[in-house]
């Protein structure tokens, strides 16, 4: 949501998870620039259940830090012809997200269900009457969860409680007028006086880092960090990440990639974290939205993959490549790195250049499969019990690592330094031009929104300061190094929105989509660059006889060598 005048958020905190199915996705996407800025966050996903919701509600939560959650769900059950929907299952589900808002202290909005015209041929056989089931739970129970309740029948509803003619074209899908109906009613519950963050209460050191934990814990999601073999995780195939679906090998592309490279086809894999995947949809992602520049600039058989998996450090990303892509004949490969390194070991897995969720996978199969102690068959497990076995394992790790301490802090750059260095070996041994990115960060921003201000903890955001500043002087050699300069180039995007006065960040390394552009236009030119640098040496001498050859004046007018 915009800021108004200056730089005064609109909302008394954030960010505010947009939460739901086909009603969010549509408002959202009619009103862009409303939900453009970091303060909010759209997570609509058309055609999506209340189960779906419920399952990724607590990793969105953690993914965008959100303190505020708006939901509006159950529409696309009772619409979408789901066999079997009941009134019961659809409140199981909202009782289980409203717990985990309530458990994670995010204040939280419930809107009921819009109505619809029962006349209208698109609902013809749909249980419309647990619209009305499904609300009237709303309005009697959502507030013993913490949350509050916002009915949108007295302004969309007509008396008989059909949706009303002029907020819909089909009577079903709220048009123009219905999304600011709908939106009026939002800011109205949001910024209602008295409107302020939930704290949570005073507790001991353990039990806050134990609160800490659990609120991270849903990031373990399988869906998007599903087992893979030499990398430790990927996309789970056929799963999606926010309603856009994994292909057969686990990463966000529309089809897998194949052995045979179509001939003419220009092959640039992009190879990063989260934010490599993140945008919503294809298109709107970074890989997207450099194939569309590079097509622009005329190289129209550029095709752009992209390999990012979420939370992977630099040295998985290297092993991806090593293992899996090199294989696949790139012309380009473009690394995204530096923000996963630094801030997973804080909060998870705390040894220096280990996956954030190794520590997990060894304490859990060591736990069942200890030959050596008949426990391990017997033991039936329960959730509150696996999030003491594993944060007591995580407890342990700290200590026997030193977590936080100056040394600890070295160790985690010295095994990034490592990581890089084996890219660019790898650069070479194989003859694949890499650009490997020190992506950007809110901490190289000079001109903070309050959001932006607010985005983490004072003592982390000094922890990352200090990390982010060894990482840039390390790019900073590589760049004036130059190993394997025929087909390594390290590049310190870090503080790429130094002098933006608009918002951009909604946490440390997650930005909004115009800055999306802004990163992948950046990244265009340097492919640019690398596809046009000649491939091996031979092709360099006949680049060079060539640039000799030509008169003065020829090489003025195209630019010499």
């Amino acid at each position: 949501m915009s800021a108004p005048a200056g730089d005064r958020p609109l909302f008394p905190f954030g960010p505010i998870l947009f939460f739901g199915d086909s009603v969010t996705a549509s408002w959202t996407a009619q009103m862009p620039d409303a939900f453009s800025g970091p303060q909010t966050v759209a997570r609509g996903i058309p055609g999506q259940t209340t189960r779906d919701m419920a399952r990724r509600l607590r990793s969105e939560i953690a993914l965008y830090g959100a303190r505020g959650l708006h939901l509006i769900c159950g529409r696309d059950d009772i619409l979408g012809g789901n066999p079997g929907v009941t009134r019961d299952g659809i409140v199981a589900d909202i009782r289980a997200m409203l717990s985990d808002t309530r458990d994670l202290y995010v204040r939280s909005w419930v809107g009921s269900i819009p109505p619809v015209d029962p006349a209208s041929p698109a609902v013809a056989g749909r249980p419309l009457g647990l619209i009305a089931e499904v609300n009237a739970w709303l309005r009697d129970h959502v507030h013993e969860y913490g949350a509050a309740f916002i009915d949108h029948d007295p302004v969309l509803a007509t008396e008989s409680g059909a949706l009303k003619p002029a907020f819909s074209d089909d009577g079903v899908t709220l048009n123009a007028a219905g999304n600011a109906a709908l939106q009026a009613a939002m800011l109205a519950a949001l910024t209602a006086p008295g409107v302020d963050q939930i704290w949570p209460p005073p507790e001991s050191e353990d039990a806050a880092r134990r609160r800490k934990f659990l609120h991270h814990f849903g990031y373990l999601d399988s869906n998007t960090r599903h087992p893979s073999p030499y990398i430790q995780f990927a996309g789970k195939p056929g799963a999606s990440h926010y309603g856009v679906p994994f292909d057969a090998q686990g990463f966000l592309n529309a089809t897998a990639i194949t052995a045979h490279k179509p001939p003419g086809e220009t092959r640039i894999f992009v190879v990063g974290d989260s934010t490599t995947i993140d945008g919503g949809t294809l298109a709107n992602t970074l890989p997207g939205r450099l194939e569309r520049i590079l097509r622009a600039q005329g190289r129209t058989r550029a095709k752009v993959y992209n390999f990012g998996v979420m939370s992977s450090c630099l040295t998985q990303m290297t092993h991806l490549i090593w293992s899996k892509l090199v294989g696949y004949q790139p012309d380009a490969i473009v690394v995204v790195s530096g923000s996963t390194d630094l801030f997973q070991p804080w909060t998870y897995d705390p040894r220096p250049g280990y996956p954030y969720n190794a520590f997990i996978t060894e304490r859990l199969y060591d736990h069942f499969f200890d030959t050596h102690d008949p426990r391990a068959r017997e033991d039936g497990l329960s959730y509150d019990a696996l999030v003491t076995l594993i944060y007591e394992e995580l407890k342990r790790l700290r200590a026997e690592v030193g977590w936080q301490t100056p040394g600890w802090e070295d160790a985690i750059v010295h095994h990034y330094r490592l990581a890089a260095h084996r890219l660019t070996k790898l650069s070479h041994d194989h003859a694949v031009p890499i650009v490997s990115v020190l992506q950007p960060t809110v901490l190289r921003k000079r001109h903070l929104t309050e959001v932006e201000r607010n985005v983490a903890s004072g003592a982390f955001l000094a922890y990352l300061d200090r990390q982010y500043a060894k990482l840039e002087a390390f790019t900073a050699e590589l760049a004036a190094r130059r190993p394997y300069r025929s087909t390594f180039t390290a590049l310190d995007l870090s503080g790429i929105f130094r002098d933006r006065e608009a918002g951009t960040f909604y946490d440390i390394v997650h930005y909004d989509d115009p800055a999306r552009e802004i990163v992948a236009a950046r990244l265009a030119g340097e492919v640019a660059k690398v596809l046009d640098r000649p491939r091996t040496p031979f092709a360099r001498v006949r680049r060079w006889l060539g640039a000799k050859g030509r008169r003065p004046a020829e090489r003025s007018t195209t630019g010499g060598p």
